[in-house]
């Protein structure tokens, strides 16, 4: 039975690990976002791992040691000695993060809490996370459980309703 799981990769080879994997024809999947890189003489739209260091595979677990033989791949992400299956439901949060092309950070310091909130528009509607500022900026920190992680997405506010 396929199954989500997530496996740590050396960071900045993310999309590397992830065509070598599908090269193996394993499915992989590492989320991307996009922000616009200004140098001296230019500005560019550049595409950055949303989890650094992080792929996700959807395989049965007897494929295991093809996915630990992957250059690049260090282990699977466990908790408690057993590997953590990551919930479909979260795999389709992070890739309609990616669709909706928000801003993404993973800033943790200075951030203010405001409260619990649901978005009400657009690719993640539905979701419910907590209002965080940082540097006047307000984002949605959305909880992904299966990895312990949480992601920060910057939401315009008039999308956001306050869950009392």
């Amino acid at each position: 039975m396929l199954n989500w799981f997530a496996v740590y990769v050396n960071v900045k080879h993310e999309k590397k690990v992830v065509q070598k994997l599908s090269e193996k024809h394993i499915e992989a999947y590492s989320p991307v976002v996009r922000k616009l890189q200004q140098w001296s003489d230019r500005k560019k739209w550049v595409e950055f791992p949303m989890l650094s260091g992080y792929v996700f595979v959807n395989i049965d677990l007897a494929e295991k040691d093809k996915v630990l033989q992957c250059p690049g791949v260090f282990s699977f992400i466990k908790f408690n000695g057993i590997e953590a299956k990551i919930r479909n439901s979260e795999m389709t949060v992070l890739k309609s993060i990616e669709e909706s092309g928000y801003d993404v950070t993973q800033e943790a310091l200075g951030l203010e809490l405001h409260g619990e909130v649901e978005i009400m528009q657009g690719h993640l509607k539905g979701l419910k996370g907590t209002i965080l500022s940082f540097q006047n900026v307000d984002y949605v920190q959305i909880a992904l459980e299966s990895l312990h992680q949480h992601i920060k997405v910057k939401v315009p506010r008039n999308i956001l309703k306050v869950i009392d």
